[in-house]
């Protein structure tokens, strides 16, 4: 049967890193605007098409840089490349965005409202780090024009956790993954120890993977274990379990119709056809969430991939990792066992070896299971993404052959909001610590302990502590379920 001209199909993918020693000054470093210019043409090239593809886009957007402000990074990546004006449009906030993005262009295209588009994404926050270190303005192009361009005006913390300390993702994931360490009964040592076998299947990855941004592959024990180097973040994580933000990275992608990529001349056997996916948000503020470990927004995208037949034995895997909780939360719900060496969930080795690029990761992301999937075209593969504090979720399938009913898209944020909320209680009284972390200040010195508990009654309550005996005491000494005193926001043993 012939194919769906309105088919929709992933043409070409670029990905640019610049490392470190390529240039050790703010003057030798890429703009962001480079970095996505020549993520874009490496997509056009890549596709086979080059200049002829870049003529017929009916749409370019942009990822929003965390660094890089301008009113429209889209229109200067055309008016860089000399290409004509066209639609172009700036994603919002959050990790998610790439696949949002693919799954909305899918759609658009399945309908006759396009045939050609451009996602395109860039960070350099280590060319931005350096103008700092170096007392130097940054002048990159339409820098600051637009200081609240695609953010969100809702504040993703209630006044209760912003009282307690809550303000940074280094601050809340460790909450949910101590939360995990309570659930699965876990020692500390033995829990520091999955930590960096886990991570440390990551960092081989990235090892081969020719645009990452950390290539060394260090070790389980170097991964984490506290040291001069690998500063405590916020327990249990050191700085070699989070998301490694100041890279220099690009990445586009170009999804056109099936009817346009036979026009301009694309090779079948560079095709990979986008096959269903599906979104939803869980509760908005983390204290209204049952369950700081689990995700009922990906359970439930999960079962809507199901019902479009996604298996759980999809052959590769890309989990969004920003920090390892997610990584196992994710893995529970789609049956994968993210500590078997013999099957990483992912394709690029994640975001701190490979690099974290802020809202542009899965960009990356998706482009290098693009590349895998070229070379396996029997197989089949998963992307996740993942905003804000593990908020927002986006899951799309791919493959090399096109899905036999049609690209399939679902939100099932209702299914999501059905899921109960917890009440949350202030003032004094006795409590059960249900999770908790210990965050620390640059020079790697304990901050402040910060305590999410339960009342007697169900209600969740958050208390703090910058005691320093009290903060060392909670990372060497179990503090999940012990039961503490409240007073005035305040912890007591």
């Amino acid at each position: 049967m012939a194919l769906d001209p309105r088919t929709p199909v992933v043409v070409g993918v670029g990905q640019v890193t610049v490392p470190p020693d390529a240039g050790h000054g703010y003057d030798d470093r890429p703009t962001p605007l480079d970095l996505m210019c020549d993520a874009l043409e490496a997509a056009a090239d890549d596709a086979g098409a080059g200049d002829a593809l870049l003529a017929r886009l009916d749409e370019v957007v942009a990822i929003s840089s965390f660094v890089w402000h301008p009113r429209d990074p889209a229109g200067l990546v055309l008016e860089t490349l000399g290409l004509a004006p066209r639609p172009t449009a700036l994603a919002p906030t959050g990790g998610s965005q790439p696949q949002r993005l693919v799954a909305a262009s899918a759609r658009r295209i399945a309908a006759g409202e396009l045939d050609a588009i451009a996602i395109v994404g860039a960070e350099a926050m280590y060319a931005h780090l350096l103008a700092r270190r170096e007392g130097r303005p940054v002048d990159w192009p339409g820098h600051g024009d637009a200081p609240t361009a695609g953010r969100t005006s809702r504040d993703p913390f209630t006044a209760e956790e912003r009282r307690h300390g809550l303000a940074l993702p280094v601050g809340v994931y460790p909450l949910f993954e101590n939360a995990r360490r309570a659930r699965r009964g876990w020692s500390i040592d033995e829990h520091r120890a999955r930590l960096g076998a886990l991570w440390a299947g990551f960092a081989r990855v990235a090892a081969h993977n020719p645009y990452a941004w950390r290539r060394d592959a260090p070790d389980a024990a170097t991964i984490a274990t506290p040291s001069a180097t690998n500063r405590m973040i916020g327990f249990p994580y050191t700085k070699l379990l989070v998301a490694n933000l100041p890279v220099d990275m690009g990445a586009s992608l170009v999804v056109t119709s099936y009817e346009r990529a036979r026009e301009l001349g694309v090779a079948h056997e560079k095709m990979v056809f986008p096959q269903c996916a599906a979104e939803a948000e869980d509760h908005w503020f983390i204290s209204e969430r049952p369950d700081l470990d689990r995700s009922p927004a990906m359970e439930a995208v999960w079962g809507a991939l199901g019902e479009f037949g996604v298996e759980e034995s999809v052959d590769l895997v890309d989990l969004y990792s920003c920090f390892p909780t997610v990584v196992q939360t994710a893995g529970e719900v789609i049956g994968l066992d993210p500590f078997d060496a013999t099957r990483p969930p992912t394709v690029t080795g994640g975001l701190t070896f490979a690099g974290g690029p802020d809202n542009n990761y899965v960009t990356h992301a998706i482009a290098t299971m693009v590349e895998r999937l070229r070379a396996r075209p029997e197989s089949a593969g998963l992307v996740t993404g993942l905003g804000w504090f593990s908020t927002e979720h986006a899951w799309g399938a791919y493959r090399a052959t096109p899905p036999a009913t049609g690209f399939r898209w679902r939100d099932v944020q209702g299914l999501v909001d059905a899921t109960p909320r917890v009440e949350v209680a202030t003032g004094d009284g006795e409590v059960v610590v249900e999770t908790y972390t210990v965050t620390h200040r640059p020079d790697g010195s304990p901050e402040r302990l910060v305590v999410c508990a339960r009342r007697a009654d169900g209600r969740r309550q958050w208390a703090h502590s910058e005691d320093p005996d009290l903060c060392a005491h909670a990372e060497q000494s179990e503090l999940l379920g012990a039961r503490l005193s409240v007073l005035e926001g305040r912890v007591r043993p």
